[in-house]
């Protein structure tokens, strides 16, 4: 399958694709607190990679990826499992919630939760699945 380059398309991907990406980061942040999180900001960060897919093709999909798509769901599954042995650990609790807060001068306070590094986790395990489905389901045909 070939995709045609659409200039009008690519111009508005080139606004669309970083506010996807600081909306599914924000949606990330605060998910622990408010509605979001790492399942539904991973599927908004993964709507940036479909627009990247159909703005620039399988190409431009792999460009902007660091590195595989199963490596990102390999370290996607390793930070969620790292956050639940934290509270295996520290509570005797898999996956119970720990918190850390601090004062940053000029900042202020801080709190961090392992319920953040599990969220970072589910979304680099959506990011990576939707990412693979999209180079496999799009790709160009191989024989």
């Amino acid at each position: 399958m070939h995709i045609r380059f659409s200039p009008l398309l690519a111009t508005g991907a080139r606004t669309m694709i970083p506010t996807l990406i600081a909306f599914s980061l924000y949606l990330l942040v605060v998910g622990h607190d408010a509605p979001g999180g790492g399942f539904a900001g991973g599927l908004v960060g993964s709507a940036a990679l479909l627009l990247v897919y159909l703005a620039y093709g399988d190409r431009g999909v792999r460009r902007v990826l660091p590195t595989s798509p199963e490596v990102i769901t390999g370290i996607g599954l390793g930070i969620a499992f790292l956050a639940g042995a934290l509270g295996l650990l520290f509570d005797d609790v898999f996956l119970s919630a720990l918190e850390l807060k601090t004062t940053i001068p000029v900042i202020g306070d801080l709190k961090v939760t392992s319920v953040l590094v599990f969220d970072t986790g589910v979304y680099l395990v959506v990011l990576g699945l939707i990412a693979t489905g999209i180079l496999r389901l799009g790709g160009e045909e191989r024989s």
